[in-house]
């Protein structure tokens, strides 16, 4: 576990590093927000739909599809849940955490809002 945490890690750092610099600056500092409608429908003038996973300025994202790679979740899960204001190695860190205890990424998610990482592997006897 300590290993593939201790990978898990280094592979987000280079990933942040190389494509962090790319993202929008607006979604890069205010990642709990929704992303605004920009394009208007040409039909009627109503603003266009936009989708719940297209909040990163790339598209495709590279760390999201290697998420999807390694773990059995789809890229639009993981793109709503980034879109939802959750950061990438949170994101990576839950998935990892489920496969090792009997909770979805998505209730580790939760729990995070309101404990750190270590308060929730210490509630689940996970010794990082």
């Amino acid at each position: 576990m300590k290993d593939k945490l201790l990978i898990s890690l280094g592979i987000i750092l280079l990933l942040i590093t190389t494509v962090g610099c790319q993202e929008n600056s607006t979604n890069a500092t205010n990642s709990l927000s929704k992303p605004e409608v920009s394009s208007l429908d040409n039909s009627e003038g109503n603003p266009a739909e936009v989708s719940d996973t297209n909040c990163s300025a790339i598209n495709p994202h590279p760390i999201a599809e290697g998420m999807t790679e390694t773990f059995e979740i789809t890229y639009d899960e993981v793109m709503t849940l980034y879109c939802d204001g959750y950061a990438f190695s949170d994101i990576l860190l839950a998935l990892e955490t489920s496969e090792l205890i009997d909770q979805s990424p998505e209730a580790l998610l939760a729990r995070l809002r309101t404990r750190s990482w270590q308060e929730i592997w210490d509630e689940f006897g996970i010794n990082p």
